[in-house]
């Protein structure tokens, strides 16, 4: 079971919603060495802190899954105030 999992509505097309979703990635990896790769609409996280995470984008939402490591854990609730900021921000 996932330490973070929610879903959040959008109007954008598939197409803009993942050019965004893949800008946010870029930006994970620089700053935090959050490795993604993508297969279709579907988003695979790996990096410092993250034991397995995916991202889904379909018509009309973004989902996010995210198995935390033990030392993100502790940071769990902040983690997920930023990624509501960000999807938010993105798909408001």
């Amino acid at each position: 079971m996932p330490d973070i999992d929610f879903t959040r509505n959008h109007t954008l097309d598939v197409d803009t919603a993942k050019r965004r979703l893949q800008a946010v990635a870029e930006d994970l990896e620089q700053k935090y060495g959050i490795q993604s790769s993508w297969e279709g609409n579907t988003c695979r996280l790996s990096g410092t802190g993250i034991k397995n995470g995916t991202l889904r984008i379909s018509e009309s939402t973004v989902a996010i899954q995210v198995t935390l490591g033990l030392l993100a854990k502790p940071l769990k609730s902040i983690i997920e105030k930023q990624i509501d900021s960000q999807f938010g921000a993105f798909f408001a």
